[in-house]
């Protein structure tokens, strides 16, 4: 068995220590150092982050300085470069214009005349920019170059005014003697701007590369050096902290897993002293605790298959019934079986009409989109008049009356939820032409009769509905009905007279009945509405 000090395992302590590996030798002055600091754990990170931030603070500042000097090198070689391309435009400028003049002059075309003037307008432009740029040459040397373009605009001026009078010898004889000449004499001051800022930017690309091995050798240094600094202050701090941690952190994974006599004890004097005296006081009544927490879990595990249980109840029941019946029989006011059983129960289908054929002319998604709001509007309906929602079978509806909550009045029930149900696809109709140049319409079947009705299915996936002839008779009826149309069974009229009225259109024979069941063609009711509604 391990021996102890001061009550705890040694073996703990010593563990703990290499969990994460030795610590560095050379650290562990600096190390000591910084644990023995009579300070908090806040202080000792928050001076730690400062010093740190101070070292990134100064490199960046160094970085922007170097970055700085950099692109003013970059500036420079980019101006140098533009002046030059500046230059060059200007002399392309000044040697159209003695084209132009030889052009006007064979041609008499005045046009050529009025492109001397456009190109004496640019190379005016281009000299300003190149006075903006100050750089190169002086501003001297720029004047005098203004100089000779203001003479040579004004021989330029008088050789146009010979040509306009119509003294084209005299013009031609000014042009070669006079305004070609000065032309030639713009030229070489701009080839020697050219030159000037050609020189200049070989020099400056000479002292940017100078300058850069020594800025990079600079950045490099200061890096590196900020970056063993940084390593070295956060090592040491994080190696003052983490020993203490590595142990509370062994005793944890032992409580943890389940040991709770286990008992912490660290040398610091900040808040993992207390840190481990509140731990080892959690550690004592987590032990009492824990075996009253297995008794509670028994409990807890009763009770929480209850509420499933209900909520499984819940969700079953809200498929089916409005939610105001199905709040009813959640709460104990009503009560229901929904095991599988023999009831005399109305039956309901209804089939919209061409719904194929819709179909495909609609596009899926507005095709979707109104059939959920149509399977919307009836469901409201349904669970209006207390019917149970059976499925959705295609665009079919079906729904039963009498069960699980029995109604004496189940056939009336399902007569007048037809009728509503035809009165509001009308409603729905008009929207559905106007947007879509479609128009539903629904036929419905209504039988009352015995059927099997329950939870039907396997165990892996079952089903509240109802299975027989007269579920069979309602769909054929509801497939039979024209747009708009409501058939009813025999039985069905019989329960719901006073409610309707009809006219009998055919008789069908079902399996297991020995005589004809005649099928009626529903009407509006034949009492007068209530008063109020005569709207």
């Amino acid at each position: 068995m391990a021996s102890t000090e001061n009550g705890v395992p040694t073996e703990l302590v010593d563990d703990a220590e290499t969990d994460l590996g030795p610590l560095p030798a050379f650290l562990g002055p600096m190390v000591d150092w910084v644990a023995r600091l009579p300070a908090t754990v806040h202080v000792k990170l928050l001076v730690g982050y400062l010093t740190i931030a101070v070292l990134l603070l100064a490199l960046g500042v160094f970085s922007i300085g170097v970055l700085n000097a950099v692109d003013g090198q970059v500036d420079m070689l980019t101006t140098l470069h533009a002046q030059s391309d500046s230059a060059r435009q200007m002399i392309y400028k000044v040697t159209s214009q003695s084209h132009f003049r030889a052009m006007a002059l064979l041609t008499q075309v005045d046009a050529w005349d009025d492109k001397i003037y456009v190109a004496k307008g640019d190379f005016v432009s281009g000299l300003t920019a190149v006075r903006a740029m100050g750089v190169s040459p002086s501003d001297a040397s720029l004047d005098e170059l203004e100089v000779v373009n203001t003479r040579f605009e004004a021989e330029s001026q008088i050789v146009s005014e010979m040509y306009y009078s119509g003294n084209l010898e005299r013009a031609e004889d000014l042009h070669l003697q006079v305004e070609h000449e000065t032309s030639h004499e713009l030229e070489d001051k701009l080839n020697t701007l050219i030159a000037d800022s050609n020189d200049k930017a070989v020099a400056e690309v000479q002292s940017f590369d100078d300058n850069r091995r020594l800025l990079t050798f600079a950045v490099a240094a200061f890096s590196l050096s900020s970056l063993g600094m940084a390593l070295l202050l956060g090592a040491v701090l994080s190696w003052s902290l983490i020993r203490p941690v590595r142990r509370v952190d062994r005793a944890l994974k032992l409580i943890a897993s389940g040991d709770f006599d286990q008992r912490v004890e660290v040398p610091n004097r900040d808040e993992f002293g207390s840190l481990t005296t509140n731990l080892n006081k959690t550690t004592a009544q987590l032990g009492s605790l824990y075996r009253d927490l297995e008794s509670l879990n028994a409990d807890l595990q009763e009770t929480v298959q209850r509420k499933v249980l209900e909520l499984h109840r819940a969700a079953r029941l809200r498929r089916y019934v409005s939610p105001q019946l199905a709040d009813s029989i959640l709460a104990g006011d009503t009560e229901v079986d929904l095991g599988s059983s023999r009831k005399y129960l109305t039956i309901f289908q209804s089939d919209i009409r061409g719904f194929t054929e819709i179909a495909e002319r609609m596009e899926p998604e507005h095709l979707v989109d109104e059939l959920n709001a149509y399977f919307t509007e009836m469901t409201d309906i349904v669970f209006r008049h207390g019917g149970t929602l059976d499925k959705y079978i295609g665009d079919a509806i079906l729904v039963f009356f009498g069960d699980p909550v029995p109604q004496d009045d189940q056939a009336q029930r399902a007569v007048k939820m037809a009728l509503e149900m035809q009165d509001r696809v009308e409603e729905l109709a008009d929207h559905w032409t106007e947007t879509y140049g479609e128009s539903f319409r629904i036929g419905i079947g209504i039988t009352t009769g015995w059927v099997n009705v329950g939870n039907i299915g396997s165990s892996a996936r079952s089903d509240y509905t109802v299975l027989g002839n007269e579920v069979n008779l309602a769909a054929r009826l509801s497939d039979r009905a024209e747009p708009g149309e409501i058939l009813v069974s025999e039985r069905t009229m019989m329960k719901a007279q006073g409610t309707v009225s009809g006219e009998v259109v055919d008789e069908v024979m079902l399996k297991g009945v020995s005589r004809p069941i005649k099928i009626y063609s529903l009407t509006r009711p034949t009492e007068p509405p209530p008063e109020g509604d005569a709207d």
